[in-house]
C-alpha cells in the first residue's frame, strides 16, 4: 500500500438512534479528511454491534466510528479492545454515559468532529466474567441493586403508558427485595460482607445529569472503583444523597468504597445485574478484572 492511500473506515450504527442524515455527513467528513469511503454496518435486535465490530476487524480498518447508545459503544468496545484499532464514539442514545465521562460532544457534527481531528487516548475497561462463564468488557459501570432492580421491573407496556411514572412503580417493587446479602473479596484479600442496597463497579463515575457518583475514578488510572451503599435507614438514604451531591463522604452514610485491579462479588441468591445502564440478565458471582489502557479512543 502506498503512503498516499486512504486510510480505511468503518461505521457500525444503531440505525434507529441515528438522523437520517448522518450516513450522508459521514461520506463528506471522511472524504474532506482523506479516508477511504465507510465500510457501513448497521446494528440489529439480535446484535448491537459485536459482529459488525469483528466484520470491521476482518476488513482491516484503522478506525471504527461507533455510533449509537450505550449497548451498542459497549458491543464495539468489547470487541476492539487489544486490537489497535482506534474507536471514536458518535453519541446517539439517550444516557450516552462513556461519552459524557470523557467530555465528548453529544451530537453528531460535533461527534464526527472528534473522530476525524486525529487526537486520541487510551482508556481502561473492565473485564467481567459472570457466574465464572461468561466474560466481557465494559468501559462505564456494572453491578447489582436497586438500579438493576428498577430496570428488570420496569413493564415495557406500562413505560409506553405513563412514561417515566413506571419507573416509579418499579422502584416500588424493587426496593421490596432488598437488601441484598453478599460477600466481597477485593484483590484476593480478606473478604468482607454486607446486606447492601446497591454494589457498583465503576471504570468511571459520572451520572446524567451531571451527578457525580464516584469522584475518583478515572478512565485509564489503571483500577477500577467498588462502591457498595448498605442504606437502613432514612437518615442514611439522606446521608447517601448529600453524599452524591456533594462529591464528599458523610459521616455514618453507610458507603463503602475501594479500590482495586480485582474484584469477586458473590451474592447469597440470584439478582439482576447490569452493564452500563441495561440489564444483561440475572447472577450469582460478579468477578470484575481492570484491563489498563486496552481501548484506544479519539478524544476532544
Amino acid at each position: 500500500m502506498s503512503d498516499s492511500a486512504p486510510r480505511r473506515l468503518a461505521v457500525i450504527a444503531n440505525p434507529v438512534k441515528v438522523s437520517a442524515a448522518f450516513p450522508d455527513l459521514v461520506r463528506a467528513r471522511a472524504r474532506a479528511a482523506g479516508w477511504s469511503e465507510p465500510l457501513w454496518l448497521e446494528t440489529s435486535v439480535d446484535d448491537p454491534g459485536r459482529g459488525m465490530a469483528q466484520q470491521a476487524l476482518d476488513a482491516g480498518v484503522d478506525l471504527v466510528l461507533a455510533a449509537g447508545g450505550d449497548g451498542t459503544i459497549r458491543a464495539v468496545a468489547d470487541v476492539l479492545a487489544e486490537t489497535d484499532v482506534t474507536m471514536a464514539l458518535i453519541a446517539a442514545g439517550t444516557g450516552n454515559l462513556l461519552a459524557r465521562n470523557l467530555e465528548l460532544p453529544l451530537n453528531e457534527p460535533g461527534g464526527l468532529d472528534v473522530a476525524f481531528a486525529g487526537l486520541t487516548r487510551d482508556i481502561d475497561l473492565i473485564e467481567l466474567t459472570v457466574d465464572g462463564d461468561r466474560s466481557e468488557h465494559f468501559a462505564v459501570m456494572a453491578g447489582v441493586g436497586v438500579d438493576a432492580m428498577i430496570m428488570d421491573e420496569v413493564d415495557p407496556a406500562l413505560k409506553a403508558q405513563v412514561g417515566p411514572a413506571a419507573y416509579f412503580l418499579a422502584a416500588g417493587k424493587a426496593l421490596g427485595r432488598l437488601p441484598m446479602s453478599m460477600e466481597i473479596t477485593i484483590d484476593q484479600g480478606r473478604r468482607r460482607r454486607r446486606r447492601a442496597m446497591l454494589c457498583l463497579i465503576g471504570n468511571v463515575g459520572k451520572l446524567p445529569g451531571g451527578l457525580v457518583l464516584i469522584p475518583d475514578a478515572e478512565a485509564d488510572d489503571g483500577h477500577l472503583d467498588l462502591y457498595v451503599a448498605s442504606p437502613h435507614r432514612v437518615r442514611h438514604w439522606l446521608k447517601l444523597a448529600l453524599r452524591v451531591v456533594t462529591r464528599r463522604s458523610q459521616r455514618d452514610d453507610q458507603v463503602d468504597t475501594w479500590q482495586a485491579r480485582r474484584v469477586l462479588v458473590r451474592l447469597d441468591e440470584p439478582e439482576p445485574y447490569q452493564l452500563d445502564g441495561d440489564v444483561a440478565g440475572e447472577c450469582r458471582t460478579l468477578e470484575a478484572v481492570i484491563k489498563p489502557g486496552v481501548l484506544r479512543v479519539c478524544i476532544p
